[in-house]
């Protein structure tokens, strides 16, 4: 509770104002059943909004791996358990897997997409052999589902079903220190110019998770010299980083996984004035799966003597986890190009002789600003409700832009534009000619809100739509 009884938002609070989420616990219209008794468990169900967001995102994404030199790739959801009986998900994951029958046949809804990248890269290698460049790099923004009991399932952030922004890479064993360098590279570039976090202000600490050396062989599989080379890697690339952002690390004896070491990125963030410690992307080496499928046997027939690493990677880990994350920390405020309402239009009507015009007006903001590519919603007010209007829509749906138009905008023939500045928190004033912004000068102002999306990969994502109902 915050002071005079007031209860602060969750992150499913934020996700229902800004129709990115529908609430589990909400009731269906008429059936009087909750709409998590439909899509089950711990199984989240995005709106309207929320399709908008994922697919803005994950253009972003997607073209940003391309850039960096990462394969594409789209897997299955269900895979026969064989494929997890070779990776030994079975043996070890069985507890948090699916599992279920067709026709006397064993399947499984997948829990991880490792196993499938690793039979993309070996028919890659079977037919082009050494053409196949190396690092090989392939990323994949993959569904995947784990049983987690229901007692420990919580809004977005602990699911059962989430998607994650996963890469694979089969790097040769002397250039793994790059290849953890230029994956916090990206981590970064994700963070500042997606989602907007000033890291100069923000406490990032590397975590690395290493073997307990007298257990290696037991409780640790591997070799001590594959344990050796790849934390050595780690503990250099940890170096190079902490010299190039100035962040922390510590090393952390016996926490590794029982297959490879693996960099945990920390990042203490300020909530409602309340410092979080949040566990973001993973950097993971992999000793198990190119034994179980015979990676090293593979690579040294075509490439030689050569000794190489699995990494895996994410950089933010699970986008749900992550959006609710983000949704707390900004109060419900998302960047521009990921906003499922970018711009909302406010008529503001005094019941004179100007009302229609200032109606037509809005429609034609509306429509130019759709013909250039941006999701839009107008929403008619009278002035004496105004204020109460905006603030409603300034504590729900929070579109990054508000357009005003009313009987003074119409005489002077200007539209008022009140643009959400995330580095201050506040919206800024300006002033621009109805004529200029329906014919494109209001692209100017989007190319401002879209800069960082920009610089990272030369334009941003343009999904038009009116949605009125969102203001």
């Amino acid at each position: 509770m915050s002071g005079g009884g007031r209860t602060e938002k969750t992150h499913m609070d934020y996700a229902y104002e800004l129709d990115l989420a529908i609430k589990p616990d909400s009731t269906v219209p008429l059936l009087d059943r909750e709409y998590g008794t439909f899509s089950g468990a711990g199984i989240p169900l995005f709106s309207l909004g929320g399709g908008v967001f994922r697919w803005a995102l994950f253009e972003i994404l997607t073209r940003l791996h391309a850039l960096r030199g990462y394969y594409i790739a789209e897997t299955p959801i269900i895979a026969s358990s064989e494929l997890f009986k070779v990776s030994g998900h079975l043996d070890f994951y069985r507890k948090n897997m699916f599992l279920f029958d067709i026709e006397g046949h064993d399947y499984a809804i997948k829990p991880m997409n490792c196993p499938y990248h690793i039979l993309l890269f070996m028919s890659q290698v079977a037919r082009f052999r050494g053409k196949v460049p190396l690092p090989f790099k392939i990323f994949e923004l993959g569904r995947v589902h784990r049983y987690e009991p229901s007692g420990s399932l919580y809004g977005l952030l602990r699911v059962r079903g989430f998607t994650q922004d996963d890469a694979h890479i089969i790097t040769p064993s002397d250039k793994a220190i790059d290849v953890i360098t230029d994956v916090f590279d990206e981590m970064m570039m994700v963070l500042g110019n997606v989602f907007l976090l000033d890291l100069s202000k923000a406490d990032i600490h590397l975590r690395l998770s290493l073997s307990d050396k007298a257990l290696i062989g037991t409780e640790f599989m591997g070799t001590r010299e594959e344990w050796s080379q790849a934390e050595g890697a780690l503990e250099e690339a940890a170096r190079k980083l902490a010299g190039k952002y100035g962040v922390s690390y510590s090393m952390e004896e016996g926490e590794a996984a029982f297959y490879g070491p693996k960099i945990d990125v920390v990042v203490k963030l300020e909530e409602a004035g309340i410092v979080k410690e949040w566990q973001l992307g993973t950097i993971q080496f992999d000793f198990n799966l190119p034994r179980r499928f015979r990676l090293y046997e593979l690579v040294r027939s075509v490439y030689g003597d050569m000794d190489v690493f699995i990494i895996h990677r994410a950089l933010l880990g699970s986008v749900e986890r992550f959006l609710g994350i983000y949704l707390e920390y900004s109060r419900g405020r998302l960047p521009f190009p990921l906003a499922p309402l970018q711009v909302g239009i406010i008529g503001i009507q005094t019941g004179g002789g100007l009302d229609g015009e200032i109606e037509a007006a809005a429609e034609r903001v509306a429509n130019a600003l759709t013909g250039m590519g941006f999701r839009v919603g107008v929403r008619m007010a009278n002035k004496t409700s105004l204020s109460g209007e905006v603030r409603q829509i300034e504590s729900t749906i929070k579109p990054p832009v508000l357009a005003f138009i009313g009987e003074r905008e119409v005489r002077e023939g200007k539209v008022t534009l009140r643009i959400y500045d995330h580095s201050t928190r506040r919206r800024k004033t300006t002033v621009m000619g109805l004529e200029e912004l329906v014919e494109g000068g209001f692209e100017d102002i989007a190319r401002g809100l879209e800069e960082g999306v920009r610089r990272l990969i030369g334009q941003a994502p343009r999904i038009p739509l009116r949605l009125d109902q969102l203001i």
